[in-house]
């Protein structure tokens, strides 16, 4: 087995700074459609090397650990080569030595449970919607996964062990040729216990309504209106429109609209927004990938911006301290500044006061995708179950409901619930060609007009 740590000191003379991050991960998936049924195993291991030199990095990556020597001289070369192209050096925040050992706790790991129980709780599920004539078609996956992670330069040596249990179940329905899908998603770190604790029959009879009631429901009024969003849409709302554009890295390009708006009013008083790994929901961790350790970090206080998110680079850059968000997807990516589970603290206002407030809009559960612009502020969702809201009370079903927006306006005129809830999503967020998990935990929201749009 190499030793990094010794090869670190050995180049040590070569380099101004220097790190490594290693990953280790086994999956198991079984996927459930219908009477069919497929189970993937999977092993991976990767390590990264990033050097930097004269304010360039440097970075190579493999598979092979017999290669390593190879690697790391690999990544010599390429920041060496980078420091005679610079436009501007990189600076850097160092991250205090740490020498630590960390590993989720569970009480039953999951890939000693039998593989034959697991079926059958999927099986509960599609029996479970079986009733339905209706439904066509009946999807149900779980996701059983653990990742070592280390951290390793000069003076740190971090290692990080996460158990990570996802659900999946979707169905779709059809009548008189209409047809309809919809889906939810569960995801915890711990062991199997997670999965014994979930009402997954409770989510069969929840989905079995919703894709029902999607066949008879109706498209929206397209206009501008008041819009109540539940706990899952308030989180996707905050990653997408706000997290993305706290930033720091877009921050600095100029590709976010709060470029120029630190410590100014950006939004409504009621509006206190985090990024926080330490709570238990899927983005948590203890120390990022960069070895700077996990902490709460402000990003709206009362309306007023407050903070961004840093990697070691753009703090060196602005000269600030790094928050603990340089993450990666893998070893064979560089560390970008990155959220992690999104917290939006809880207000004053009951569900029913939001609703009474709003009086007449739509009331949003969930989102299927959208798409959001940091340098503009522009954004457009789509929620996955909707109903009309008149006089201040629920009534008929929507679909096909799409909401957009400016994202300053829309900040400037929410209200906050005070039913803060962790929806345990199953969250992956994407940017720079990367994937890492995110979590949120957020309450209801009332956003005072947003554009609805959409199809009858």
């Amino acid at each position: 087995m190499i030793n990094f740590s010794k090869l670190l000191k050995k180049y040590e003379p070569r380099f101004d700074y220097a790190d490594i991050r290693t990953e280790e991960g086994v999956s198991e998936v079984i996927n459930l459609e219908n009477k069919n049924i497929s189970l993937i195993n999977n092993k991976d291991f990767s390590y990264g090397i990033r050097v930097l030199i004269n304010g360039a990095w440097g970075l190579s990556y493999s598979n092979e650990l017999k290669n390593a020597e190879k690697v790391f001289k690999k990544a010599l070369r390429t920041a060496k080569i980078s420091s005679k192209h610079l436009k501007e050096k990189v600076m850097i925040v160092k991250p205090e030595p740490v020498k630590a050992r960390f590993r989720i706790k569970i009480k039953e790991d999951p890939f000693t449970v039998d593989i034959k129980e697991k079926i059958n709780y999927l099986k509960d599920y599609r029996k479970a919607l079986s009733s339905e004539e209706r439904i066509k078609n009946a999807r149900a996956i779980m996701t059983s996964g653990r990742v070592k992670k280390k951290f390793i330069n000069i003076e740190s040596n971090i290692t990080q062990e996460f158990n990570i249990n996802i659900l999946r179940f979707s169905a779709t329905a059809s009548e008189g040729g209409l047809i309809e899908q919809t889906s939810k998603g569960y995801c915890r770190l711990g062991g199997y216990e997670v999965i014994r604790d979930y009402d997954h029959l409770g989510t069969a009879d929840e989905i079995k309504k919703s894709v029902i009631q999607l066949l008879h429901a109706r498209g929206p009024k397209p206009g501008r209106m008041p819009v109540v969003c539940d706990p899952e849409m308030t989180g996707l709302f905050f990653h997408e429109a706000v997290g993305h554009a706290c930033e720091a890295d877009l921050v600095i390009n100029k590709s976010s609209i709060f470029s120029n708006l630190l410590n100014k009013q950006i939004a409504s008083n009621e509006v206190n927004l985090t990024d926080d790994p330490t709570i238990n929901a899927r983005g948590f961790y203890w120390f990022d990938d960069e070895g700077i350790k996990a902490s709460e970090t402000e990003l709206i206080t009362n309306g007023i911006l407050k903070g961004c998110l840093h990697s070691i680079d753009t703090a060196g850059a602005l000269r600030m301290k790094p928050t603990g968000n340089g993450r990666v997807e893998s070893p064979a990516f560089r560390p970008i500044p990155r959220m992690s589970n999104t917290v939006l603290k809880p207000g004053k206002w009951s569900f029913n006061d939001l609703l009474k407030e709003a009086w007449n809009g739509i009331y949003v559960k969930g989102f299927s995708g959208g798409i959001v612009e940091p340098n503009s502020g522009q954004f457009s969702f789509g929620a996955r179950e909707c109903y009309l809201i008149e006089n201040g009370e629920l009534t008929k079903p929507l679909k096909g409901v799409t909401l957009a927006g400016s994202i300053l306006e829309i900040l400037k005129g929410i209200s906050v619930g005070n039913d803060l809830t962790n929806p345990f999503t199953t969250g992956t967020c994407g940017k720079g060609g990367q994937g890492v998990r995110v979590g949120d935990m957020t309450p209801h929201i009332l956003l005072k007009e947003a554009i609805v749009g959409g199809n009858d």
